[in-house]
């Protein structure tokens, strides 16, 4: 199961026991309750949402930054690969976090500086967003 599927799993159930008049093994058994559909289909439509801005901030800032759109695809391949263009993406096994999951990336960062984070990783480390994806493909990770 996809991390951003089962966070929406868990906020859902979350939102079905608290909604719900009996108690939470009861409410669990019977469908759900249109606004428990309709709460659990915002939930998943504003994650979907975030993504695109972060997406759309990218592709910005690889104009700006005079990079082709060679590197932008490189970009895009590589954080879909990371962590799907999730800016709460947590890697369980490392203190990675966010958009281009940086170890030790601060929680509280907005998505814009999530995206700077790592766009300006990627061009102290690597130059390019192809030569970062490069990397990627060969050890796994950048």
């Amino acid at each position: 199961m996809k991390i951003e599927n089962w966070k929406v799993w868990v906020a859902c159930l979350v939102v079905f026991v608290v909604m719900s008049p009996q108690n939470a093994v009861a409410s669990l058994l019977k469908a759900p309750t249109f606004m428990q559909t309709k709460f659990c289909m915002a939930k998943q439509q504003s994650m979907a949402y975030m993504k695109q801005i972060a997406k759309d901030y990218g592709r910005q800032r690889v104009k700006q930054l005079g990079w082709s759109k060679k590197e932008w695809k490189a970009l895009l391949t590589l954080w879909n690969k990371e962590s799907r263009w999730d800016y709460k993406a947590d890697n369980p096994q490392s203190t990675a976090y966010g958009i281009p999951q940086i170890l030790d990336l601060p929680e509280h960062l907005s998505i814009s500086q999530q995206v700077e984070a790592g766009l300006k990783y990627i061009q102290h480390r690597y130059k390019t967003p192809t030569s970062a994806l490069a990397h990627h493909h060969r050890k796994g990770w950048y």
